[in-house]
Protein backbone atom coordinates (compact mmCIF):
# COMPACT_ATOMS: atom_id res chain seq x y z
CA UNK A 1 0.00 0.00 0.00
CA UNK A 2 1.00 1.35 -2.42
CA UNK A 3 3.62 2.26 -4.94
CA UNK A 4 1.02 3.19 -7.55
CA UNK A 5 -0.63 5.59 -5.12
CA UNK A 6 2.66 7.31 -4.34
CA UNK A 7 3.30 7.83 -8.06
CA UNK A 8 -0.09 9.49 -8.49
CA UNK A 9 0.45 11.72 -5.46
CA UNK A 10 3.78 12.88 -6.89
CA UNK A 11 2.28 13.37 -10.35
CA UNK A 12 -0.58 15.46 -9.08
CA UNK A 13 1.79 17.39 -6.86
CA UNK A 14 3.63 18.53 -9.96
CA UNK A 15 0.41 19.69 -11.60
CA UNK A 16 -1.71 20.85 -8.68
CA UNK A 17 0.88 22.90 -6.85
CA UNK A 18 -0.62 24.60 -3.81
CA UNK A 19 -3.57 22.24 -3.66
CA UNK A 20 -1.49 19.21 -2.74
CA UNK A 21 0.56 21.28 -0.31
CA UNK A 22 -2.62 22.46 1.40
CA UNK A 23 -4.03 18.93 1.52
CA UNK A 24 -0.94 17.54 3.21
CA UNK A 25 0.47 20.38 5.30
CA UNK A 26 -2.69 21.53 7.07
CA UNK A 27 -3.31 18.14 8.75
CA UNK A 28 0.30 18.18 9.96
CA UNK A 29 -0.82 20.66 12.60
CA UNK A 30 -2.53 17.74 14.29
CA UNK A 31 0.49 15.44 13.98
CA UNK A 32 1.77 15.85 17.52
CA UNK A 33 -1.58 14.82 18.96
CA UNK A 34 -1.32 11.52 17.07
CA UNK A 35 2.03 10.63 18.65
CA UNK A 36 0.60 9.85 22.08
CA UNK A 37 -0.50 6.28 21.24
CA UNK A 38 2.78 5.64 19.42
CA UNK A 39 4.84 6.80 22.40
CA UNK A 40 2.78 4.59 24.72
CA UNK A 41 3.29 1.68 22.31
CA UNK A 42 7.06 2.19 22.50
CA UNK A 43 6.94 2.20 26.31
CA UNK A 44 4.82 -0.96 26.35
CA UNK A 45 7.18 -2.72 23.96
CA UNK A 46 10.19 -1.85 26.10
CA UNK A 47 8.45 -3.35 29.13
CA UNK A 48 7.38 -6.40 27.11
CA UNK A 49 10.93 -7.07 25.88
CA UNK A 50 12.46 -6.48 29.30
CA UNK A 51 10.13 -8.97 31.00
CA UNK A 52 9.58 -11.62 28.32
CA UNK A 53 12.52 -11.32 25.92
CA UNK A 54 12.77 -10.16 22.33
CA UNK A 55 11.19 -11.83 19.33
CA UNK A 56 14.34 -13.19 17.74
CA UNK A 57 15.49 -15.19 20.77
CA UNK A 58 12.22 -17.04 21.36
CA UNK A 59 12.45 -20.85 21.61
CA UNK A 60 9.09 -22.57 20.96
CA UNK A 61 8.81 -25.38 23.51
CA UNK A 62 8.38 -29.05 22.62
CA UNK A 63 4.83 -30.17 22.09
CA UNK A 64 1.80 -28.20 20.90
CA UNK A 65 0.51 -24.92 22.37
CA UNK A 66 -1.72 -25.70 25.32
CA UNK A 67 -5.26 -24.32 25.66
CA UNK A 68 -3.96 -21.56 27.95
CA UNK A 69 -1.51 -20.31 25.30
CA UNK A 70 -4.17 -20.29 22.59
CA UNK A 71 -6.50 -18.43 24.95
CA UNK A 72 -3.78 -15.85 25.61
CA UNK A 73 -3.23 -15.47 21.86
CA UNK A 74 -6.95 -15.01 21.28
CA UNK A 75 -7.10 -12.42 24.06
CA UNK A 76 -4.53 -10.34 22.17
CA UNK A 77 -6.40 -10.73 18.90
CA UNK A 78 -9.67 -9.67 20.54
CA UNK A 79 -7.93 -6.58 21.92
CA UNK A 80 -6.79 -5.39 18.47
CA UNK A 81 -9.81 -6.39 16.38
CA UNK A 82 -11.80 -3.20 17.16
CA UNK A 83 -9.20 -1.39 15.03
CA UNK A 84 -9.90 -3.55 11.98
CA UNK A 85 -12.62 -1.23 10.54
CA UNK A 86 -10.24 1.72 10.62
CA UNK A 87 -7.53 -0.16 8.73
CA UNK A 88 -10.20 -1.33 6.29
CA UNK A 89 -11.08 2.32 5.60
CA UNK A 90 -7.41 3.21 5.09
CA UNK A 91 -6.98 0.35 2.62
CA UNK A 92 -10.09 1.53 0.74
CA UNK A 93 -8.68 5.08 0.49
CA UNK A 94 -5.46 3.81 -1.05
CA UNK A 95 -7.34 1.47 -3.35
CA UNK A 96 -9.35 4.47 -4.55
CA UNK A 97 -6.09 6.19 -5.52
CA UNK A 98 -4.87 3.04 -7.25
CA UNK A 99 -8.15 2.81 -9.18
CA UNK A 100 -7.60 6.35 -10.46
CA UNK A 101 -4.09 5.37 -11.49
CA UNK A 102 -5.40 2.41 -13.47
CA UNK A 103 -7.87 4.49 -15.46
CA UNK A 104 -7.03 4.88 -19.15
CA UNK A 105 -8.10 8.55 -19.07
CA UNK A 106 -6.34 10.85 -16.65
CA UNK A 107 -8.83 11.86 -13.91
CA UNK A 108 -9.82 15.50 -13.56
CA UNK A 109 -8.04 17.75 -11.09
CA UNK A 110 -11.13 18.02 -8.90
CA UNK A 111 -11.50 14.28 -8.59
CA UNK A 112 -7.79 13.86 -8.03
CA UNK A 113 -7.72 16.58 -5.36
CA UNK A 114 -10.58 14.93 -3.44
CA UNK A 115 -8.83 11.56 -3.59
CA UNK A 116 -5.50 13.05 -2.50
CA UNK A 117 -7.11 14.91 0.39
CA UNK A 118 -8.73 11.68 1.55
CA UNK A 119 -5.50 9.69 1.29
CA UNK A 120 -3.53 12.49 2.99
CA UNK A 121 -5.84 12.19 5.99
CA UNK A 122 -5.33 8.43 6.05
CA UNK A 123 -1.55 8.79 5.80
CA UNK A 124 -1.48 11.18 8.74
CA UNK A 125 -4.11 9.33 10.74
CA UNK A 126 -2.32 6.01 10.35
CA UNK A 127 0.35 7.25 12.76
CA UNK A 128 -2.21 7.26 15.53
CA UNK A 129 -3.82 4.05 14.30
CA UNK A 130 -0.49 2.21 14.26
CA UNK A 131 0.22 3.56 17.72
CA UNK A 132 -3.13 2.28 19.00
CA UNK A 133 -2.58 -1.11 17.34
CA UNK A 134 0.89 -1.56 18.82
CA UNK A 135 -0.18 -0.20 22.20
CA UNK A 136 -3.19 -2.55 22.46
CA UNK A 137 -1.17 -5.52 21.28
CA UNK A 138 1.86 -4.91 23.49
CA UNK A 139 -0.12 -4.11 26.63
CA UNK A 140 -2.31 -7.20 26.20
CA UNK A 141 0.72 -9.37 25.47
CA UNK A 142 2.25 -8.15 28.71
CA UNK A 143 -0.95 -8.81 30.64
CA UNK A 144 -1.21 -12.32 29.16
CA UNK A 145 2.52 -13.03 29.76
CA UNK A 146 3.10 -13.73 26.08
CA UNK A 147 6.23 -12.37 24.41
CA UNK A 148 6.30 -11.02 20.87
CA UNK A 149 8.26 -14.11 19.80
CA UNK A 150 5.55 -16.52 20.93
CA UNK A 151 2.89 -14.26 19.40
CA UNK A 152 4.72 -14.19 16.05
CA UNK A 153 5.14 -17.97 16.14
CA UNK A 154 1.45 -18.65 16.79
CA UNK A 155 0.27 -15.90 14.43
CA UNK A 156 2.32 -17.35 11.57
CA UNK A 157 1.36 -20.97 12.14
CA UNK A 158 -2.33 -20.19 12.65
CA UNK A 159 -3.08 -17.54 10.03
CA UNK A 160 -0.50 -18.19 7.33
CA UNK A 161 0.27 -21.90 7.57
CA UNK A 162 -2.95 -23.44 8.89
CA UNK A 163 -5.51 -21.01 7.40
CA UNK A 164 -3.39 -20.17 4.37
CA UNK A 165 -3.65 -16.38 4.41
CA UNK A 166 -0.85 -14.84 2.28
CA UNK A 167 1.92 -12.84 3.92
CA UNK A 168 1.41 -9.16 3.01
CA UNK A 169 4.37 -7.93 0.99
CA UNK A 170 5.77 -11.44 0.55
CA UNK A 171 6.35 -13.36 -2.66
CA UNK A 172 2.90 -14.90 -2.27
CA UNK A 173 1.29 -11.89 -0.60
CA UNK A 174 -1.29 -9.33 -1.66
CA UNK A 175 0.86 -6.19 -1.62
CA UNK A 176 2.53 -4.70 -4.68
CA UNK A 177 5.65 -6.70 -3.89
CA UNK A 178 8.01 -4.06 -5.34
CA UNK A 179 8.61 -2.09 -2.18
CA UNK A 180 12.16 -2.41 -0.92
CA UNK A 181 11.10 -1.66 2.68
CA UNK A 182 8.32 -4.28 2.48
CA UNK A 183 10.85 -6.81 1.22
CA UNK A 184 13.26 -6.11 4.05
CA UNK A 185 10.49 -6.40 6.63
CA UNK A 186 9.29 -9.76 5.27
CA UNK A 187 12.82 -11.11 4.98
CA UNK A 188 13.66 -10.16 8.58
CA UNK A 189 10.49 -11.88 9.74
CA UNK A 190 11.34 -14.93 7.63
CA UNK A 191 14.84 -15.17 9.13
CA UNK A 192 13.38 -14.86 12.63
CA UNK A 193 10.94 -17.70 11.91
CA UNK A 194 13.67 -20.00 10.60
CA UNK A 195 15.61 -19.37 13.81
CA UNK A 196 12.53 -20.23 15.88
CA UNK A 197 12.07 -23.44 13.90
CA UNK A 198 15.64 -24.53 14.58
CA UNK A 199 15.32 -23.76 18.28
CA UNK A 200 12.00 -25.63 18.35
CA UNK A 201 13.84 -28.65 16.89
CA UNK A 202 16.41 -28.38 19.67
CA UNK A 203 13.63 -28.37 22.28
CA UNK A 204 12.11 -31.45 20.67
CA UNK A 205 15.46 -33.28 20.76
CA UNK A 206 15.83 -32.46 24.46
CA UNK A 207 12.32 -33.84 25.02
CA UNK A 208 13.26 -37.09 23.30
CA UNK A 209 11.21 -36.40 20.15
CA UNK A 210 13.94 -36.82 17.55
CA UNK A 211 11.61 -37.68 14.67
CA UNK A 212 9.54 -34.54 15.17
CA UNK A 213 12.74 -32.51 15.50
CA UNK A 214 13.92 -33.80 12.12
CA UNK A 215 10.67 -32.62 10.51
CA UNK A 216 11.26 -29.06 11.71
CA UNK A 217 14.96 -29.08 10.81
CA UNK A 218 14.14 -30.29 7.32
CA UNK A 219 11.47 -27.60 6.92
CA UNK A 220 13.88 -24.90 8.11
CA UNK A 221 16.42 -26.13 5.55
CA UNK A 222 13.76 -26.06 2.84
CA UNK A 223 12.70 -22.50 3.73
CA UNK A 224 16.29 -21.33 3.47
CA UNK A 225 16.50 -22.74 -0.05
CA UNK A 226 13.08 -21.53 -1.21
CA UNK A 227 11.17 -18.27 -1.48
CA UNK A 228 8.51 -19.35 1.03
CA UNK A 229 7.86 -16.88 3.83
CA UNK A 230 6.21 -19.33 6.24
CA UNK A 231 6.79 -22.95 7.26
CA UNK A 232 4.80 -25.73 5.56
CA UNK A 233 3.44 -23.26 3.01
CA UNK A 234 2.52 -26.11 0.66
CA UNK A 235 0.86 -28.18 3.38
CA UNK A 236 2.21 -30.70 5.82
CA UNK A 237 1.70 -28.87 9.11
CA UNK A 238 2.22 -31.50 11.84
CA UNK A 239 -1.24 -32.99 12.54
CA UNK A 240 -1.02 -32.41 16.29
CA UNK A 241 -0.69 -28.67 15.65
CA UNK A 242 -3.56 -28.64 13.17
CA UNK A 243 -5.72 -30.45 15.73
CA UNK A 244 -4.87 -27.93 18.46
CA UNK A 245 -5.80 -25.02 16.19
CA UNK A 246 -8.98 -26.74 14.97
CA UNK A 247 -10.20 -26.92 18.58
CA UNK A 248 -10.46 -23.11 18.56
CA UNK A 249 -10.96 -22.83 14.81
CA UNK A 250 -14.04 -20.58 14.72
CA UNK A 251 -12.47 -18.06 17.09
CA UNK A 252 -9.16 -18.06 15.25
CA UNK A 253 -10.86 -17.52 11.89
CA UNK A 254 -12.91 -14.65 13.32
CA UNK A 255 -9.85 -12.79 14.59
CA UNK A 256 -8.09 -12.39 11.22
CA UNK A 257 -8.12 -8.89 9.69
CA UNK A 258 -6.56 -8.75 6.23
CA UNK A 259 -6.11 -4.94 6.00
CA UNK A 260 -4.39 -4.93 9.41
CA UNK A 261 -2.16 -7.95 8.72
CA UNK A 262 0.58 -5.83 7.18
CA UNK A 263 1.13 -4.23 10.59
CA UNK A 264 0.14 -6.95 13.09
CA UNK A 265 3.68 -8.19 13.72
CA UNK A 266 5.47 -4.85 13.49
CA UNK A 267 7.71 -3.42 16.16
CA UNK A 268 8.01 0.22 17.20
CA UNK A 269 11.26 1.97 18.10
CA UNK A 270 12.11 5.49 19.18
CA UNK A 271 15.23 7.35 18.10
CA UNK A 272 15.49 10.86 19.49
CA UNK A 273 12.26 12.64 18.55
CA UNK A 274 11.39 10.07 15.85
CA UNK A 275 9.34 6.89 16.22
CA UNK A 276 9.83 4.12 13.65
CA UNK A 277 7.75 1.05 12.85
CA UNK A 278 9.28 -2.06 11.29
Amino acid sequence: MASTTRKWVIGCGLGCGGAIVLAIVVPLLFGLALMGPMNRAVDAQKALTAELGDRDSYMPPAGVPGPDRLEAFLAVRRAVMPLCPRFTEIAADFERMDDLGRQSDRPGKGEMFRAITQVSGSVLGIVGDLGELNQARNETLLAERMGLGEYTWLYTLVYHTWLGHPVPGGDHGTSDGDSESDGRHVEKQRIALIGMMRRHAEALVEAGQSESAAVWRDEADRMERSADDVPFAGGGLPPELAAAFAARGDELRATWCEPMAEFDLGQVRKSGMSVHTE
